[in-house]
């Protein structure tokens, strides 16, 4: 999977780079752009719903860096990417009975406003300003995905001061867990935030922080889809009132999330994503690499 996420990365044949004159987007000229953009989504929706991430962290500096986007039109386009791929991989999720509803509606109605004000300041970004500030993001991430383990604030039931969850999946195993909401809720408006601001939909900081505060890894994987899939609505509309949403992109990739964010829900049940995490870090790595160059040469 290394050698398939690299190429997908490197190898993107500069002739069918599709350039972006500001303020316009040229129209994809054959149906070979089409195929490989379903591919780019079929790849970042497995990965995005493997970690619960939705797949924003790989759309974006993908973009970028062979697509030439601005930073406005890239995070516009991800964050509707970036729904798809969250709302398919919620409906799979729901079928396990994975996601935890009632702590979902409320992360979201903390995170959402805090998307909008994040997407509205996004319009600011130069290309340098956001290629550095961006592949700070990913190089956070990878350290992240490498190093940091049994990251737990609460992980047993010993605190009875705290209200108790019990949640049942489908195929019969019982989830009980005590998370600290007060740090859940503080957390979010900034998760919220940085969603808008790089149109990652900030699942890989929601997932480990949902995890942090006692929500079994699971359990938070699901719920965090169900959060974006909610917040990233409100980003779309703003994207859509700036015009930097370009909708051909947004459907091709789309369309491989969807496929891919439906793969990547029924891997997750049979497997640890350990290796996956590990992956993905070399993958990040490269990317924020990429970015620096950009601004360097």
């Amino acid at each position: 999977m290394l050698t398939v996420s690299m190429m997908l990365l490197t190898a993107v044949p500069k002739a069918y780079a599709i350039p972006l004159i500001p303020g316009t987007h040229v129209v994809m000229s054959n149906a070979f752009d089409s195929v490989a953009l379903i591919v780019i989504g079929l790849f970042v929706g497995i990965i995005g719903t493997l970690i619960g991430a939705g797949g924003g962290f790989l759309v974006v500096p993908i973009l970028i860096l062979f697509y030439g986007f601005t930073p406005q039109h890239a995070i516009g386009t991800s964050t509707a990417v970036v729904f798809l791929n969250a709302l398919s991989g919620t409906f799979s999720y729901m079928v396990q009975k994975k996601v935890d509803y009632e702590l979902g509606v409320k992360f979201s109605v903390i995170a959402a406003p805090c998307v909008i004000v994040g997407a509205l300041i996004a319009q600011k970004f130069t290309p340098n300003v956001f290629a550095f500030l961006f592949s700070i993001i990913l190089i956070l991430l990878c350290y992240f995905l490498i190093f940091v383990r049994d990251f737990h604030l609460v992980t047993s039931s010993s605190n009875p001061t705290k209200d108790v969850r019990v949640l049942v999946d489908s195929s019969g195993r019982t989830y009980t867990y005590y998370p600290d909401l007060s740090i859940g809720f503080a957390a979010s408006s900034i998760i919220g935030l940085i969603s808008g601001l790089f149109g990652i939909g900030g699942g890989l900081v929601h997932v480990p922080l949902m995890n942090f505060i006692g929500i079994p890894i699971h359990i938070a994987t699901a719920t965090s889809h169900f959060v974006i899939s909610i917040t990233s609505v409100f980003g779309i509309l703003i994207f859509i009132a700036l015009g930097t949403i370009d909708i051909d992109y947004a459907i091709f990739i789309g369309v491989g999330s969807i496929l891919g964010a439906y793969i990547g829900a029924n891997i997750a049940a049979i497997t640890s994503p350990e290796i996956i995490k590990k992956i993905m870090a070399v993958v990040l790595l490269f990317a924020a690499l990429k970015l620096i160059l950009s601004v360097i040469l």
